[in-house]
């Protein structure tokens, strides 16, 4: 049993990485690009549910096989850019608590420490890492249940619904940033990826338009963290998850879709992973000293080339061997 592969489903991850880039670097139009991640969110839940339905519907899941699985495709990059930060910090951020920063990345519970503490943010964009693995400890767990329901889809608007809700009050009650990083209040894009996984909605042409100008216009509006923050975590996310929702919908039925599926694309959405863990740490000691085209152009190469190192010298291996020890389940995800 296997998962097709969809180029198209990379294609969005390009779309979103760039996205997140450009934010960081702060460049003049992409000041809402953030939202990059919240299609990163609905994209894991839709991948991951997939791949654990079609698990369970042959067999069952293998929880055991699904952790190990997910912790050689996500850790070694991870640990690698880690490394690579604790060497660096005494001499490019010398007053942080590297130590520190790099248990709670290695941990993913960055999500939770960057709501409740003030911290060292070198490395603090790993807190959307910790959003997704959690979602992977307790997905296998959660959805067997679910699919032995009368009404799962029912079931998961409701908790999109309620997860939403709960976000909208922690931010009007008490800080963007609590509202914005922590499991709790983001896991409502990777609900509505597990919906699209379960119901294989299908996307007009029309909707999909729509979905895009969303996203595009929201991409360009004020961000975090220096304004509008209530309405960025409250009504931009949900937008941007619903249009995120959309696409990858319409990514599912048309694979091969001309601009998704184009091989430039396709080849940026599997670097994606490594782009997300290398370009922050150098975005952020050069955005507030250097010009922009300098920012930009150096945390691209620099990204991209570490991306790419990291996918055929440690990925692509490590998949190879996986694929041997387990080839039974083979996926996009």
């Amino acid at each position: 049993m296997s998962l097709p592969y969809n180029p198209a489903l990379d294609g969005i991850r390009a779309l979103s990485i760039l996205s997140v880039v450009l934010f960081h670097c702060e460049v003049p139009g992409a000041h809402g690009g953030f939202i990059g991640l919240d299609v990163f969110f609905v994209l894991s839940g839709y991948l991951i549910t997939s791949l654990l339905t079609a698990e369970h519907r042959h067999g069952g899941i293998e929880i055991g096989r699904f952790y190990a699985r997910r912790a050689l495709r996500l850790y070694p990059t991870l640990l690698l850019m880690i490394a690579v930060y604790v060497g660096l910090a005494p001499i490019l951020w010398p007053a942080e608590d590297r130590w520190l920063s790099a248990v709670l990345a290695a941990l993913y519970v960055y999500d939770y420490a960057l709501a409740f503490w003030e911290l060292a943010y070198t490395i603090g964009h790993t807190w959307s890492l910790g959003v997704e693995e959690k979602f992977y400890l307790l997905w296998p767990l959660v959805l067997p249940l679910l699919l032995r329901t009368r009404h799962p889809v029912r079931w998961l608007v409701f908790a999109f619904l309620a997860v939403t809700a709960w976000r909208f009050f922690v931010a009007m009650n008490w800080t963007w940033s609590q509202a914005y990083f922590r499991f709790d209040t983001r896991m409502s894009g990777i609900l509505l990826g597990a919906i699209a996984a379960l119901t294989h909605f299908k996307v007009s042409k029309h909707v999909l338009a729509m979905a895009c100008v969303a996203l595009l216009v929201l991409m360009a509006l004020p961000s975090l963290p220096t304004s509008h923050q209530t309405e960025a975590v409250t009504l931009s996310i949900t937008l941007a998850e619903l249009s995120a929702f959309v696409l990858i919908c319409y990514a599912a039925e048309h694979g091969r879709a001309k601009f998704l599926a184009s091989a430039p694309m396709v080849y940026i959405g599997r670097l994606s992973y490594g782009i997300y863990l290398w370009h922050f740490p150098l975005a952020l000691l050069l955005r507030d000293t250097q010009p922009l085209w300098i920012t930009l152009s150096a945390t691209l190469a620099f990204s991209f080339t570490m991306a790419a190192i990291c996918l055929h010298l440690v990925d692509t291996p490590l998949k190879r061997w996986r694929q041997k020890a387990w080839p039974q389940v083979r996926s996009t995800a």
